[in-house]
């Protein structure tokens, strides 16, 4: 194929009158230009090397692949999603609390009488355990583990 020094000096001089005189159409006008003769220059490549495509046989052994091509493809963007989706090791998937002492105490206060009234308690004198201290209890108790067991 030859290099059009003409074409191209007609297509950089169209560039800057665009980019210098209108600046706000310079991008549309170009995109539209470069489609345009992306296009032609398809259609010339395809007219000038016709015979060449048309007699071309190398391509006819790879269809035999084309379902493993396929699963492959598949497999990757399954893998790929379910990385985006589950994120990386280190990045927690809960965003960042703003309370303060204060409000988490309350917060954990909350959790434990609400824990304590529905009988997550192991100890029925004294309820001062927390959450996770009455759920440990709970679970290695062996009447009530095999409760929780479904559950986890």
């Amino acid at each position: 194929m030859e290099f059009f020094l003409p074409g191209l000096a007609a297509l950089l001089i169209a560039a800057l009158l665009v980019f210098l005189v209108l600046p706000r159409l310079g991008a549309p006008i170009l995109a539209s230009l470069s489609l345009v003769l992306l296009a032609y220059g398809i259609w010339s490549h395809m007219t000038l090397f016709y015979s060449e495509y048309r007699y071309s046989t190398w391509q006819q052994r790879l269809t035999g692949y084309a379902p493993f091509v396929v699963l492959g493809l598949l497999i990757l963007g399954v893998l790929g999603y379910l990385m985006y989706i589950f994120g990386t090791i280190g990045s927690s998937a809960l965003p960042a609390s703003n309370l303060t002492p204060a409000q988490t105490t309350s917060v954990n206060n909350t959790i434990n009488t609400v824990a304590n009234s529905i009988g997550l308690s192991t100890n029925k004198k004294n309820n001062s355990g927390t959450v996770l201290e009455n759920l440990g209890g709970i679970l290695n108790t062996p009447n009530k583990r095999n409760n929780f067991k479904s559950l986890l």
